[in-house]
């Protein structure tokens, strides 16, 4: 139990916190089922009183305007609000129900408590105590706040007020509490997800998950902060609506009149010395509290994390910080240059600058440009890596612009390419990196150049032969190299030689050339990380991160998992952060991942990147964050939530795209958007992926042609599109990529194609992992035909997640057993619509006992009726206008879900002797 804040006795009342949830009404986030939880209380015999309790922000003001409207109209409510202004005023708050009392009678304490009591009887609309709200009761005047306890106690109102918890519940009112008559919620800052509730609630549409999670982490979690944050983006332009999603336009940051006013109002309780103590550490945030206690004092330190203004880290040395990110920016702003000159040189007299701190350094060197005053060349580099890797890239650009030692030119000129890559800048970081490699300004240059570049070419969408071409001179730059260093030339060959292996290998990944890939890796890997090469770690991590793409794409996706964790682990130097290897390493995890059909540990392994120290790369990673959520719904038979995440995911990926997804997303929403019939939306989209040049490793592009093909012959049905997709098999099955020959191959057998029906089952039955597995026996079961392989699928399809395919076997199975009535196993077929059903939304559409309805796409049902009519395979692709082929599959298909064995059994099975019912089309992907 917790004991109310100020209270000198022992603690009686009843305490909880407050969780939230969305108000339709009102766009904040109330807490939880907060509001009926004090209306009960209320509404109990033995509480009188509750204390709602919050940091100024958090929404407590409009909880209370929240319960007075929300009033059941039979009780009389009198509202009172704190104001510091008025608590040297006895009965201050009071003075709007006092205004007919003589000044002699209001210092009677008798007058002023009847002149209460009048105006409650006149509110008084039945039996029963009134509803008393006081906001900001920590601002009540000593003589209000007895005043109130009284009424209460005497019984003629029932109390709510609200109260920061510095300096608390007024003494007075805690009498309420110590005689057991009270409750208390405290309300807690927003979590991330509320803050992503709340910025939709208030755009009343779709936001981006990386640009609620920028202002939420803005405003600290503070509704008001984040309220005006919002308001303000939208005035400025910083926010905008794109085909219907919310996201971030630029990165202004204008800051208004409205937002310093309500920082200001936040802050305006502290004393002067804590004012002095707050801007310091606005200004060099985090920094060390013993430092702070030197320059303001300690008790202005105190104050502080009483306020609750600043958090202290656990730290053996602990540091301070703002408790929101806003509080700084504003005050930074607002502090005197002169001040903030006199401040820097106090601080920096008591420290000194080291890399040994990250974040306090990089405020401080920010600072320290502000002021204007100078700083070692080789700190500035080390700010500008750590601002580049936590995706600071304005800062970046800020500080490596200001690099003027002649020897970390090289290494400057990196890190504003990176950041100019993480801000989607591909061409200004491509004019960065694009020197003449032969005219030589060393080694280091060369080999934190080399891989950026590479990058840089593929975000661009240039030929695989241009990297190459890259490999090629880095390696006759090093002969050069060596030839002019003989004493280091043995270093210098091995280092060139395998930076220039692994540009070569960033090709073949380009070009899925998983054949050549092979020997590079196993060279590169068999070498000695541990030799002291300086790129050495940095290696070997990129080389077990191709290593399992390449595993991945051969349909050894959990043997490529486990080296992806191998890479992920490798401890890095920090020079290394200016190469984007945490990003590199995790799309490669999360595709093996994907392909195995671990698709939660696929959405685990993204919510825990956001809370690692590399979570800032989350702001460029969002795009393909819905790309995989998009892709598992997909995989699912989610149709609805695959198309609005892939949707969403497009407008992300249109400003910036590092991990080249754009293509494979458009694709994918394309084939989605067509098997839903959306045909407007279909073509849009599929203008989307025309507009965006092909680019990224193989593996994405080749499942973005295969989406594509698919989506085609969904849009156009003359199997075009499944004849694309059986090319699309051939050249995977060149290289041995069984994993992407099996995804083709499926594709195409989701469309009704079953020309291929053993070499799916071959290569399902090869390829790693629970999805693979499932679909091994459900094309055995669509090759077989018996209701026991079907059930079997069934199982495992359900099992990987895979509910629509599953669905799609269980009803084959009922259809089957239909004729030999077995009703154990029609009951198990059924059971198993009904549990796939639930996990799509569809709960009440399983078949019933007594009646099996077909389960006939719109085009196998138009194919059936003329089938039923007489007409040939070639007369029904004529009027069609599709392949004979692709008639004889729909009708072989049809066979199967019908249980029947050829034509003259059509017209019956499928009841068009009347209109019959028609399941959902299967769902794609399958």
């Amino acid at each position: 139990m917790k004991e109310p804040l100020k209270s000198d006795g022992k603690a009686s009342g009843r305490s909880r916190a407050g969780t939230r949830r969305q108000n339709a009404d009102d766009p904040w986030i109330d807490r939880g089922d907060m509001l009926s939880a004090v209306k009960d209380a209320l509404a109990s015999d033995d509480c009188w009183a509750v204390f709602v309790v919050g940091d100024a922000g958090l929404g407590a003001s409009s909880f209370l305007a929240q319960l007075n409207s929300a009033g059941n109209g039979r009780q009389a409510v009198m509202t009172v609000h704190g104001s510091p202004s008025l608590s040297p005023v006895p009965y201050g708050a009071l003075s709007p129900y006092l205004s007919d009392l003589s000044v002699e009678d209001v210092t009677s304490k008798v007058a002023v408590l009847r002149a209460l009591w009048a105006h409650l009887e006149s509110g008084r609309k039945g039996p029963g105590p009134a509803l008393l709200l006081v906001d900001d009761a920590h601002d009540l005047d000593t003589a209000t706040a007895e005043m109130i306890s009284e009424l209460v106690q005497a019984g003629w109102a029932k109390l709510v007020a609200t109260c920061i918890p510095r300096p608390g519940i007024p003494q007075p009112l805690l009498r309420l509490w110590h005689d057991g008559t009270a409750e208390r919620f405290d309300i807690a800052p927003l979590t991330l997800e509320q803050g992503h509730q709340l910025c939709e609630a208030l755009l009343e549409g779709k936001v981006l998950n990386s640009t609620s999670r920028e202002y939420w982490q803005e405003a600290g979690g503070n509704t008001l902060l984040l309220k005006t944050l919002i308001r303000e983006a939208q005035r400025s332009g910083d926010l905008i609506q794109r085909n219907g999603v919310w996201l971030n336009a630029g990165s202004s940051h204008v800051r208004t009149l409205e937002l310093t006013a309500v920082v200001k109002v936040q802050l305006m309780r502290i004393s002067a010395d804590g004012r002095e103590a707050l801007n310091l550490i606005a200004l060099a945030e985090p920094v060390d509290r013993t430092l702070v206690g030197e320059i303001a004092g300690e008790p202005a330190v105190k104050e502080l994390l009483d306020q609750r203004l600043v958090v202290q880290s656990v730290d053996s040395e602990p540091t301070l910080r703002l408790v929101s990110p806003v509080y700084g920016e504003v005050l930074r702003r607002i502090v005197p240059a002169a001040r903030s000159l006199q401040l820097h040189r106090e601080l920096v007299s008591r420290m000194e600058l080291s890399a040994d701190k990250p974040e306090s350094l990089l405020r401080m060197v920010s600072w320290s440009l502000d002021c204007g005053a100078e700083v070692p060349a080789r700190l500035l580099i080390r700010a500008a890596v750590l601002a580049c890797k936590l995706f600071e890239s304005e800062t970046a650009l800020r500080i490596a612009w200001a690099v003027r030692d002649p020897e970390l030119q090289q290494t400057a000129r990196a890190v504003m390419a990176r950041s100019h890559y993480n801000l989607g800048h591909y061409d200004e970081a491509a004019a960065l990196l694009n020197v003449n490699v032969d005219a030589g300004s060393g080694l280091t240059h060369m080999v934190v150049n080399s891989l950026l570049r590479s990058a840089t070419r593929t975000a661009l969408g240039q030929p695989a032969s241009a990297i190459e071409e890259d490999a090629r001179r880095l390696r006759l730059w090093g002969e050069e190299e060596a030839a002019a260093h003989p004493a280091e030339s043995a270093s210098i060959r091995r280092l060139t030689a395998r930076r220039a292996s692994l540009v070569e290998l960033m090709a073949y990944s380009l070009a899925g050339d998983y054949r050549r890939m092979g020997p590079g890796l196993d060279d590169l890997l068999a070498a000695d990380a541990s030799a002291g090469e300086p790129d050495g770690a940095l290696t070997r991590s990129m080389a077990l991160a191709l290593q399992a793409e390449r595993l991945c794409a051969l349909g050894y996706p959990l043997q490529g998992r486990q080296l992806a964790m191998d890479a992920y682990g490798q401890v890095q130097p920090p020079d290394n952060d200016i190469f984007f290897l945490p990003e590199f390493t995790v799309v490669r995890l999360v595709a093996c991942d994907l392909a195995a059909g671990e698709w939660a540990e696929a959405q685990q392994l993204l919510d825990g990147y956001a809370q690692t120290s590399f979570g800032s790369a989350m702001v460029s990673f969002s795009g393909a964050s819905y790309v995989v959520m998009g892709y598992i719904a997909l995989r699912q038979g989610k149709l609805a939530e695959a198309l609005e995440l892939l949707v969403t995911g497009i407008e992300a990926l249109r400003d910036s795209d590092p991990q080249q997804m754009f293509r494979f997303c458009a694709a994918m929403a394309y084939y989605v958007a067509a098997a839903q019939g959306f045909k407007a939306e279909a073509d849009r989209l599929r203008s989307d992926y025309e507009a965006w040049g092909e680019r990224g490793m193989h593996l994405v592009t080749a499942f973005a042609r295969d989406f594509l093909a698919a989506g085609e012959e969904l849009q156009a049905g003359n199997g075009s599109g499944i004849a694309a997709l059986h090319r699309s098999a051939e050249e995977a099955a060149q290289q041995g990529a069984g994993f992407l020959e099996l995804n083709a191959l499926a594709l195409a057998m989701s469309l009704g194609d079953t020309t291929r029906l053993g070499r799916v089952q071959e290569l399902a039955g090869s390829v790693e992992g629970a999805w693979a597995a499932a679909l091994a026996e459900y094309s055995a079961a669509l090759a077989d035909g018996s209701a026991e392989l079907y059930l079997r699928a069934g199982e495992s399809l359900f099992a990987a997640s895979a509910f629509q395919l599953a669905s799609d076997a269980y009803a084959a199975a009922l259809t089957s057993l239909d004729r030999s009535r077995n009703r154990e196993l029609a009951a198990m077929a059924r059971a198993g619509i009904a549990r796939c059903n639930e996990e799509l939304g569809h709960a009440g559409n399983e078949a019933q006992p007594d009646t099996v309805a077909p389960i006939l796409t719109k085009r196998e049902r138009n194919i059936v009726g003329l089938a039923a009519t007489g007409l040939s395979d070639r007369m029904i692709a004529d009027k069609l206008q599709i392949s004979v082929r692709t008639v004889e599959g729909h009708l072989y298909r049809c066979y199967l879900k019908l249980g029947i064995a050829g034509r003259d059994e059509l017209a019956a099975a499928a009841g068009l002797g009347e209109d019959p019912p028609v399941k959902a089309k299967p769902a794609p992907g399958k």
